[in-house]
């Protein structure tokens, strides 16, 4: 067989290298005949610490993964989760054509630069949206009905029944849900909350009014949304226009028993207007899964509320979110490589370049 592609496949802690290959080998052995397997960081820990910071910062901080450093020069692919690429990485692979990292989220990605260089980039779009969607809608009756409260009371030996919304713990059935955001994950939300007879209002102003009431809920603006909701639960991307999306106004509006429900990003809530809403009481509680510094800190104010619900930023962690998401992954850049539709390319315009459109015509003809 003669050489087509080399690819580094360079996972982590989270979803090792190895994984990848196995992928690779489902997917795209018949196109890839030359691999080089890794893993950018190994340790839980650190993965989750460097990874967050990365998020924050972008992929520049990070210096260049010693697999690129000693193989990246002819490869043509490069493939991971949570690998930062970045300028120095495009620098250090003059050949690559593709990149491919196996979540929604681009952070790690310097697609700006990639595009600039004729690099076609894909993510997965809606790998973890069932794992999320389905702890959401956990998260948000574990909060109002008390769930992780009353356990946690067993076992430090009290029986307690009481609780700061003991007056008006609510049942879902005709309560208004609103949802911020309605991609993969918050359509998948509103679908599973219709079997609580829930009334469901999003707030997207990204997608066309017909899309969300074809999915049975109504579209609204941002007020009416905080104004009528009895539970928001926010699905947002986190960007500069949605950054702080819920501040002091939007809680304001929030009924003093309606919930929010955060398994996005930290960002896109002011956290010093949440802390003040739920410490007087504004709002009835809230769910959170996601945290503006991560370990939240020993002596946060959180820590001392009784109307929060808070976790570890485990929402999109299922065995299943894992083990797909580089199938996915490669599935797609298949179908690019056999000249079919793909769904996961995150700059088009790639596929006009001459540079790319050249590199992969020889790739199709081997």
């Amino acid at each position: 067989m003669l050489k087509k592609v080399k690819a580094l496949l360079i996972g982590d802690a989270m979803i090792p290298g190895k994984s990848f290959e196995g992928a690779y080998e489902k997917y795209l052995k018949r196109f890839i005949d030359q691999v080089k397997v890794g893993d950018w960081e190994s340790d839980w820990g650190k993965l989750q610490n460097r990874r967050l910071e990365v998020e924050k910062k972008g992929p520049e901080i990070e210096e260049i993964d010693p697999l690129i450093k000693a193989e990246g020069k002819d490869a043509s692919v490069l493939m991971g989760l949570f690998l930062p690429v970045s300028s120095k990485v495009f620098e250090a692979m003059p050949n690559l054509h593709i990149v491919g990292v196996s979540r929604a989220g681009l952070e790690n990605v310097n697609v700006e630069e990639a595009t600039k260089k004729g690099i076609l980039v894909f993510n997965v779009k809606g790998r973890n949206a069932e794992a999320v969607s389905d702890y959401a809608v956990g998260m948000l009756l574990s909060e109002c009905r008390n769930i992780a409260r009353a356990f946690h009371s067993i076992k430090g030996g009290k029986w307690r029944k009481e609780f700061s919304n003991s007056s008006w713990v609510p049942e879902l059935k005709g309560k208004n849900v609103g949802i911020v955001g309605f991609g993969y994950i918050g359509r998948l939300v509103a679908k599973k909350l219709s079997g609580f007879e829930t009334n469901t209002m999003v707030y997207d102003p990204f997608v066309d009014a017909e899309v969300i009431k074809k999915a049975g809920a109504v579209p609204v603006d941002k007020e009416t949304l905080f104004r009528e909701s009895d539970f928001i639960t926010l699905h947002a991307r986190l960007s500069e226009e949605t950054k702080n999306l819920v501040g002091e106004k939007e809680l304001s509006l929030m009924k003093p028993t309606a919930y929010l429900i955060n398994t996005a990003r930290a960002g896109l809530v002011e956290e010093k207007a949440l802390l003040n809403a739920l410490k007087e009481k504004k709002i009835a509680g809230a769910g959170l899964d996601v945290f503006w510094t991560e370990p939240i800190p020993e002596g946060s104010n959180f820590l001392k509320l009784d109307n929060v619900t808070l976790s570890t930023h485990i929402a999109g962690t299922t065995k299943e979110a894992l083990s797909r998401s580089p199938e996915l992954l490669m599935e797609d850049i298949e179908k690019l490589l056999k000249n079919e539709e793909t769904r996961f390319v995150v700059n088009p315009e790639v596929l006009q370049d001459e540079r790319f459109k050249k590199w992969l015509d020889g790739v199709r003809k081997c």
